[in-house]
């Protein structure tokens, strides 16, 4: 082991031509930091081979990190998928026990038929998909509005625009 050791840290003597300028930043750069002009270049030419390395290998670290990208963004979009199905589920549900509700507070002398109480539904659910979130929420939260629907349900004056029922 020690002979590996002793190989890796051989040198060798070669020499350069350098410019006056880039000898004197070299100069420079050493100076602030407390080493030898010599190995000042050995750590600039350390740091050039290990860009090289890096430009060599940046196809691969690339793909890398594009895989990794790709099966987050597949698990987070199928986790999403599965929460929109579970809402969509949950909406329905919402949905048609609305209607089951509707049904039994209906004014039977007013509404002819369930698919006018069932087009009515859906036309007040467009209306407030149409609004400002702000609007629609502020609609749906204010207990009079809420009073004037039920009471237009069960027959009385319509709380809304008439929706040709």
């Amino acid at each position: 082991m020690a002979k590996a050791s002793k190989q890796h840290d051989e040198k060798i003597t070669t020499s350069i031509y350098l410019t006056k300028q880039m000898c004197g930043e070299i100069d420079k750069k050493a100076d602030r930091e407390h080493i030898s002009r010599n190995e000042q270049i050995r750590k600039y030419i350390e740091k050039g081979l290990a860009i090289e390395s890096y430009e060599e290998n940046i196809d691969l670290i690339t793909a890398i990190i594009h895989q990794e990208i790709d099966v987050s963004i597949k698990a987070l979009g199928n986790r999403l998928a599965g929460m929109i199905n579970r809402m969509t589920i949950i909406s329905a549900a919402g949905y048609y026990a609305n209607i089951a509700l509707i049904a039994d507070l209906i004014d039977a002398d007013r509404y002819s038929s369930f698919e006018k109480i069932e087009r009515l539904a859906r036309k007040r659910a467009l209306a407030y998909a149409n609004m400002k979130s702000g609007d629609a929420l502020k609609a749906f939260l204010d207990d009079e509005e809420m009073k004037k629907a039920v009471s237009e349900l069960k027959g009385g004056t319509p709380a809304y625009v008439d929706f040709d029922v």
